[in-house]
């Protein structure tokens, strides 16, 4: 993917994340529902972390 998708996907579901995570706390939706959702964003936001864009050489570790 390119550096410019992989941004916008990034941004995407870290906003996911947080919005559930805030809508929950204050009683807007379901805690379950907020937490199901914000764990998916989160392990779909950590996979999306870890790629490399293209063109570019992953980190060694």
């Amino acid at each position: 993917m390119s550096k410019s998708t992989l941004n916008t996907l990034t941004t995407i579901f870290g906003v996911a994340a947080g919005a559930a995570n805030f809508l929950g706390s204050i009683g807007v939706i379901n805690h379950t529902v907020a937490g199901t959702i914000g764990g998916f964003a989160t392990a779909i936001l950590g996979y999306l972390v870890q790629q490399p864009a293209v063109g570019e050489q992953p980190q060694p570790k």
